[in-house]
């Protein structure tokens, strides 16, 4: 292997809870966390209860509202690389602002739609880009800026809340849903989109733009393309990780999680209560699951940090597939709580562990971009979901076939995650000039075996 220059900004910097204050760096985190946790949590964890209210009063099936679901995940096709690329020529701060005014616009014109053509103008397409630049790739990509030794555990802190978001407003809405009727929910539920936004006015664009460096280590930064970074990755095109397999299984790891979410969030409600479980017991092990997923995000997260991504995707994708087996029998509340409690802390955990693995593997510098094109995958397989779930359904009158599919699905992820072994070829090795990957350091640690 040719020689590559290291930062030489190397050492791995010591928390000290001064850094909570003095680097901006967390304070950003924060703010990622509110606007992801918003993003998630109102537009996705609402779904649920939503439909379980609005179905009865508009009298369309399951199929047709279901249509809207596809078209957000087909829209990712072009939305998702476009947010990377805006994210990246104009920072995150203008994009997020958009993002989160629309966002609560049309949260409030989707109350009053009055047919299935407009609800899926508005629910499907304006409301899906409108939140696309608010959610994921934004939120990643502020860890991203900041962040590179301790990416994994920031990402899951940033990541928490989307399950915080969805502990929140799951049953929230499920509330006001009760008490205001599903259409003026959605009113109330602009207004709260709208406040919580308000914060993403003091995002910056990196730690230069206010004399701080990345980690807060003088002197480091994300190198340029061809080059290691202080944790041992070189920084890899954005061609070369299309042509990459290894790329494209990362992301098909996170079509199969957002095939699986998009079917809870969306259907779970609706499939309880057909065999007696309450709307609002079903909206709270959905909420519940969210909560477990912030959680699983904040205590699991810094393993993606101490040891290599590709043992976490592989442990938290089992998690899922066991949770939704769990499901396929939640005949009972045990049996649902235990549902609630593998599948949420899978997801709570493989969602931060995507962008880690990007990362790690190719490299920050193009990482908004990189995500963007991942994300046409990831996008579209969680618009298939919840669409073939309701095809399937208004077919068969029956939501067995959908749960045993996603069940095979996350099975077949874990096999992939298994598969998805990182070559060591990735990263830079041994005692180097201008700074070495040290034996036993985090680099080193990330390197699996060929």
């Amino acid at each position: 292997m040719s020689e590559t220059a290291v930062t030489p900004a190397s050492v791995d910097p010591k928390f000290k809870p001064s850094d909570l204050v003095t680097f901006r760096g967390y304070q950003q985190g924060a703010i990622g966390f509110l606007l992801y946790g918003t993003a998630t949590g109102a537009v996705y964890f609402v779904v649920a209860p939503l439909f379980a209210a609005m179905l009865p009063d508009v009298k369309w099936s399951l199929g047709v509202v279901s249509t809207a679901l596809l078209i957000r995940g087909l829209l990712s096709i072009p939305v998702a690389p476009l947010t990377g690329w805006l994210v990246a020529r104009y920072g995150v701060r203008p994009i997020v602002m958009i993002g989160t005014v629309f966002t609560a616009i049309f949260t409030a014109l989707t109350g009053t739609v009055h047919n299935p053509v407009e609800f899926g103008f508005i629910f499907g397409v304006a409301l899906s880009v409108a939140d696309a630049f608010m959610g994921f790739i934004p939120a990643t990509t502020v860890v991203h800026k900041w962040f590179m030794s301790k990416r994994g555990v920031v990402m899951g802190l940033v990541n928490s809340g989307a399950g915080f978001g969805g502990l929140i407003f799951a049953p929230l809405m499920s509330v006001l849903v009760g008490h205001f009727g599903w259409r003026h929910a959605l009113f109330v539920l602009a207004a709260i989109i709208f406040v919580l936004g308000i914060p993403s006015i003091w995002l910056k664009r990196g730690p230069r733009e206010v004399g701080q460096w990345v980690d807060g280590v003088e002197g480091r930064v994300i190198p340029e393309r061809g080059r290691a970074d202080a944790i041992g990755t070189v920084q890899a095109s954005l061609t070369k990780m299309a042509k990459s397999p290894l790329f494209w299984m990362i992301f098909l790891i996170f079509g199969i999680e957002s095939w699986a979410l998009g079917v809870y969030a969306a259907d779970q409600v609706l499939y309880l209560k057909t065999i007696g479980v309450g709307s609002l017991t079903s909206s709270g092990a959905l909420g519940a699951a969210a909560g477990i997923a912030a959680v699983s995000g904040i205590v699991f997260s810094r393993l993606s940090d101490r040891s290599s991504p590709y043992y976490v995707l592989i442990f938290s994708t089992s998690l899922m597939a066991l949770g939704s087996i769990a499901f396929l029998n939640a005949h009972n509340a045990v049996l649902l709580w235990v549902y609630s409690a593998l599948f949420g802390a899978g997801y709570g955990l493989t969602v931060p562990t995507i962008p880690v693995a990007l990362s790690r593997y190719f490299g920050a510098l193009d990482f908004s971009r990189a995500f963007g094109m991942g994300q046409i995958l990831a996008g579209l397989m969680g618009g298939l979901g919840p669409w073939i779930t309701g095809q399937i359904v208004d077919h068969t009158n029956s939501y067995q076939i959908p749960i045993y599919l996603i069940t095979s699905l996350l099975l077949l992820g874990v096999v992939v995650a298994i598969a998805a072994r990182p070559s060591a070829r990735l990263f830079a090795r041994g005692a180097e000039p201008g700074g070495a990957v040290a034996e036993g350091s985090t680099a080193d640690k990330l390197l699996a075996p060929e």
